[in-house]
């Protein structure tokens, strides 16, 4: 399995606290960045990008424009816009072409959108402009993995572990090389690490994948039922404790599981062998 990079980014760009520190520095513009600001914080899109181009139109020639067209795609793309939002990232990038947080936001959008390759090029982008961008070089490892370029892919991992041995970003990319090229045992201690700092139910996946592949059924089982009561939704739990059950004999369970598995989006190829 492939770790999908989660909750590691903050997607929107610093607007008003970024341009005005003080009360006696806000403008008409700077406030409606504010109004703006707080409806992101809210999560109400609709008003968010309404007060983002109200903020862009009463100063058009203000540079601070770069970062509320940026958000402006991200809040475009939290919509369901997503051919818009990639248009209006693409003029900020446009703008802007070595503004690196900008080009995170479109590889972020690219990404997922599935347009791998598109997000490989602005990840390349940002790493010409700063080489040691942990989450540019996470995603260029994430995109090499899927496509099965692991000595590349190594070349990056190794870079990153000089770069921020320490980044949880850094042991979840580890885990995930490991697990792809079957290094299992070598790939929990990482994965370990990355629970430590982010206890995340496809960490765990992850790591009871490993466990069960090195025959410690007893700890996979532990590591798949603290999976589940973080996210019960979590489609790998459900494969790993069929195979888990398999392995025991448990045949009904490992039907039951299998099933579970392929409702919350296992294709029926991974899952198909513990059903029978």
């Amino acid at each position: 399995m492939t770790i999908r990079l989660i909750l590691i980014f903050v997607a929107f760009l610093p607007t008003l606290a970024a341009i005005a520190q003080t009360k006696d520095e806000e403008t008409p513009y700077v406030k409606m960045m504010g109004v703006a600001d707080s409806a992101i914080a809210k999560g109400d899109w609709v008003n968010a990008e309404k007060y983002l181009r109200d903020a862009m139109h009463m100063e058009p020639a203000n540079p601070a424009n770069l970062l509320l067209l940026s958000n402006l795609g991200m809040v475009q793309f939290y919509q369901g816009k997503d051919s818009i939002a990639v248009e209006t990232l693409t003029d900020a990038c446009n703008i802007a072409p070595r503004a690196v947080p900008v080009l995170a936001n479109r590889a972020n959008v690219l990404e997922a959108l599935g347009r791998y390759d598109e997000a490989l090029a602005d990840c390349n982008s940002i790493l010409e402009i700063d080489s040691t961008n942990v989450r540019a070089r996470a995603m260029r490892i994430n995109f090499l993995v899927r496509s099965g370029n692991y000595p590349e892919a190594q070349t990056d991992l190794d870079s990153l572990i000089r770069i921020a041995p320490e980044n949880p970003l850094t042991n979840i990319i580890a885990g995930n090389i490991y697990t792809a090229t079957g290094r299992y045992a070598e790939a929990i201690t990482p994965l370990s690490k990355a629970i430590d700092a982010d206890p995340q139910a496809e960490y765990f996946a992850a790591r009871a994948l490993c466990r069960i592949m090195t025959g410690n059924l007893n700890d996979a089982s532990t590591d798949i039922a603290e999976g589940l009561r973080i996210n019960p939704m979590e489609g790998e739990l459900y494969l790993y404790r069929a195979m888990l059950n398999k392995m025991r004999y448990r045949n009904d369970d490992a039907k039951a599981d299998a099933k579970r598995a392929m409702q919350l989006g296992i294709s029926q190829q991974r899952a198909l062998p513990f059903t029978k």
